[in-house]
């Protein structure tokens, strides 16, 4: 503030209690600090405050894959390289045309794994084309 403007919002009984600081007012303020405190501590105790409470922050991990990541390659550390007869790759870019036709715009990366995780919860499916390729002989 400019000197010599006061605080509208100032208490005007502060400067008393700053006088009187010497008498009993200040064992009156020791003691209201003990009450205050006391209150405090039950508040806390009979209110615990929630850990999972909003409190405008938030966990990266809490957030899916594709919006807490800054690369399509973070989080991606191990590399599968696929060497995939001509069939299988044309069915590969179908797939992942169709997936694109579902949801819009998509990293090729994310289909491809998507796609590569599906078989893994089919593996059924998976049994029945390497049948195909002879493996049951």
């Amino acid at each position: 503030m400019k000197t010599g403007a006061s605080d509208p919002f100032a208490q005007d009984d502060q400067d008393e209690q700053s006088n009187d600081s010497d008498g009993p007012a200040s064992h009156t303020e020791e003691s209201d600090q003990e009450k205050n405190d006391e209150v405090e501590q039950v508040d806390k105790d009979e209110n615990p405050t929630p850990s999972g409470s909003n409190t405008g922050q938030f966990d990266r991990s809490d957030l899916p894959y594709t919006l807490r990541r800054d690369t399509v390659k973070d989080e991606r550390d191990s590399v599968h390289q696929l060497f995939v007869l001509d069939e299988t790759d044309d069915k590969a870019r179908d797939a992942e045309r169709d997936l694109e036709d579902r949801f819009g715009d998509m990293y090729r990366l994310d289909a491809r794994e998507a796609i590569y995780l599906a078989g893994m919860q089919n593996l059924d499916d998976a049994e029945s084309i390497l049948r195909e390729w002879g493996y049951d002989f």
